[in-house]
């Protein structure tokens, strides 16, 4: 009778420290998951403010040849942040910007 008893009053399923693994793994893999979304929110917004950044820029100045700036905005609409980068690496340069009346 003894064994029968200790049967039942005994789990073979899953243990406590098994549990404790399994929401430990399921928790850093919420974290992870939030981390690459705010690191993603973050590199996307930065992208945005460079991107309105060289438009902006390359709105305000002048260019020795009008076409110039033409050429500038649509690289810059066109190429994404690469235009934009392109824009503030080589294109800045050729620019003034005009006296403030």
């Amino acid at each position: 009778m003894l064994p029968v008893l200790i049967a039942q009053t005994t789990d073979f399923g899953t243990s406590a420290s098994d549990a404790a693994a399994a929401t430990a793994a399921g928790t850093a893999a919420v974290g992870i998951g939030v981390a690459m979304i705010i690191f993603w929110l973050v590199f996307g917004l930065a992208t945005l403010v460079l991107w309105i950044w060289a438009l902006v820029d390359v709105i305000r100045r002048e260019f020795p040849n009008s076409n110039d700036k033409v050429l500038w905005i649509v690289l810059i609409i066109v190429l994404g942040i690469l235009g934009s980068i392109l824009y503030l690496i080589i294109g800045r340069k050729k620019g003034t910007i005009p006296a403030a009346k």
